[in-house]
């Protein structure tokens, strides 16, 4: 059996001929060692590379005036007012238990909601940290063109919200008490002290799903045969729906998928940009955190819209990946 699999290439180099003699003495069979290497090459990769970008972006994250932004947002009109709330989603913590209350704290001083909605989604699937790890793992003509899609999706469902008159379904009532993000003026040291201290917690909170996803995407690589794994990603018609549906109910960040992302890509690239668009944009669990913000049919819709967009996203793939 023909195994296909994708890896960073950051210690592959590295582990895996070793790794291989070390197995094949231990009496493996070739399916066990290849599930066994890359596994565990994966899993070291994804968190190197998951410490050295949320280091990075956590240090960078100090220097936000986020109340200064706010300020800016409130005044501004039209394609400035996109422009800076894209950018400034882009700069934000990728936590969604991060990104509402400061979206909150935006609404209840009178951001308008279409700006709003903008920062939310994009600090949801283009903040740096996100972006950085696609970069990293996979070509450019893929990453690009999530980019694109991300950027389109976070300016039409802003735009489609908007002309549907969802202002009047925000919950101004449990607005009342502002959502402060403060920044601290810190010293160079206290700044990456916080960095790395944000980066370990991270790693703390998702090394177990990233083990079981590194786990799942090498077990698929080594043990199912190839030409079934095709036959359900390239010749199946559901296959870009139930990504969409599958990525929608997930509640994860960008590592915890990136193994079975990869996976994916490697047969079918539609699909993988699907699926990594649907998990990136939304997940159930954030329904109960803008709960809070947003009334039930205005979540709905926010949710309905993005899921759409994904599934459009993966049909336009399909003709040019």
């Amino acid at each position: 059996m023909e195994h296909t699999h994708h890896h960073l290439g950051l210690l592959g180099a590295w582990f895996e001929e070793p790794l291989e003699a070390l197995l094949e003495r231990a009496g493996l069979g070739e399916a066990a060692t290849h599930f066994c290497i890359h596994a565990l090459t994966d899993f070291l990769e994804i968190a190197l590379l998951l410490l050295l970008v949320v280091t990075v972006v956590s240090y960078l994250q100090t220097y936000i005036p986020y109340d200064r932004m706010r300020e800016k947002l409130k005044r501004l009109r039209g394609l400035a007012g996109y422009v800076l709330a894209l950018g400034l989603g882009m700069l934000s913590p990728f936590c969604s238990c991060s990104i509402i209350p400061i979206m909150m704290g935006f609404l209840v001083t009178g951001v308008p909601l279409s700006f709003c909605l903008v920062f939310l989604t994009s600090a949801s699937c283009l903040n740096l940290t996100a972006l950085s790890a696609i970069f990293a793992s996979f070509e450019t003509r893929f990453a690009v063109m999530y980019v694109v899609c991300a950027l389109c999706i976070c300016v039409v469902n802003a735009v489609a919200l908007t002309l549907l008159g969802s202002e009047s379904l925000v919950r101004m009532d449990k607005l009342r008490a502002e959502h402060h993000h403060h920044h601290d003026e810190n010293s160079l040291g206290t700044r990456l002290n916080k960095a790395i201290c944000s980066a370990f917690l991270t790693f703390r909170s998702v090394w177990l799903f990233l083990l079981i996803g590194v786990t799942i995407s090498s077990a698929i690589s080594a043990f199912v045969p190839q030409e079934l794994i095709e036959h359900a990603l390239s010749g199946n018609a559901l296959a870009l729906p139930l990504a969409t549906l599958i990525g929608g109910c997930l509640h994860s960040d960008v590592f915890s998928i990136l193994p079975l992302v990869l996976t994916v890509h490697a047969y079918s690239p539609a699909v993988a940009l699907t699926f990594l668009l649907s998990v990136m944009l939304f997940s159930i669990a954030e329904w109960a955190l803008l709960s809070q913000a947003f009334r039930a049919r205005l979540i709905a819709r926010y949710c309905f819209v993005l899921l759409t967009l994904s599934l459009l996203s993966g049909v336009i793939a399909l003709l040019i990946l």
